[in-house]
């Protein structure tokens, strides 16, 4: 497995990395978002462990880029900040960690997360009626319109599209859309259901709410736009 490390300190990134080597991993270390860049350029990695702050660059510029490689990210950051955490998660992280951390734990959640991202690209496209879904390269498809969606929003519909005719459970959607239900939240969850409805609502597709127990989606092609 190779791990890119973005952390400026090298008093951090050496100890770090040498973690990742103990444990079998390759790491190359970038101190910079354009050093981040050049390596992504040539490299192909599995995963990416990124510190927020580049000396006076902003880390989060990174998150949109790895997501569209559909390369994991694990924020590791002195930011314990609950707002900060979210607009990590929300623009496309999938975990989070504050400084200083334990090194068991980090290569933990690390794992957890290659786990997560390896049982959904072992699965084969999904299709219900005109939408189909790529676990892959996270691609939502309908009548061969691609929809540009949130990580998350993709994630929530594999399930919803897994389990057609039954209801998801809240659980379930915490389970397999979030890291871990501290990065969960019952309001998160409703407002990416809120928004995936409205865009789903015009191709003749629903989620109906059942409260205190889940989702369902239904397609109803009498509600197609003509």
């Amino acid at each position: 497995m190779k791990v890119l490390l973005v952390e400026d300190e090298i008093d951090l990134a050496l100890p770090i990395s040498k973690l990742f080597s103990s444990a079998g991993w390759d790491c190359a270390v970038a101190k910079s978002v354009s050093s981040a860049l050049e390596l992504l350029e040539r490299e192909v990695f599995d995963v990416c462990v990124l510190d927020l702050f580049l000396g006076r660059e902003d880390g989060t510029k990174l998150i949109p880029i790895l997501s569209d490689k559909n390369i994991p990210i694990v924020v590791l950051t002195v930011v314990d900040d609950v707002s900060e955490k979210v607009r990590c998660l929300k623009m496309g992280a999938d975990d989070y960690m504050v400084k200083p951390f334990n090194p068991e734990e980090l290569l933990t959640r690390i794992e957890t997360v290659l786990r997560r991202v390896k049982n959904i690209t072992k699965n084969r496209t999904i299709v219900y009626e005109d939408m189909e879904i790529d676990p892959f390269s996270m691609t939502v498809r309908i009548k061969g319109e691609t929809l540009l969606l949130p990580k998350k929003q993709v994630m929530i519909l594999i399930k919803l599209l897994e389990n057609v005719g039954k209801v998801t459970s809240y659980n379930t959607l915490f389970s397999y859309a979030w890291t871990s239900y501290e990065d969960a939240s019952i309001d998160a969850l409703r407002t990416h259901v809120h928004n995936l409805r409205k865009l789903l609502r015009n191709y003749g597709f629903d989620i109906i709410s059942y409260p205190g127990i889940g989702y369902t989606l239904r397609y109803e092609k009498s509600k197609e736009p003509v």
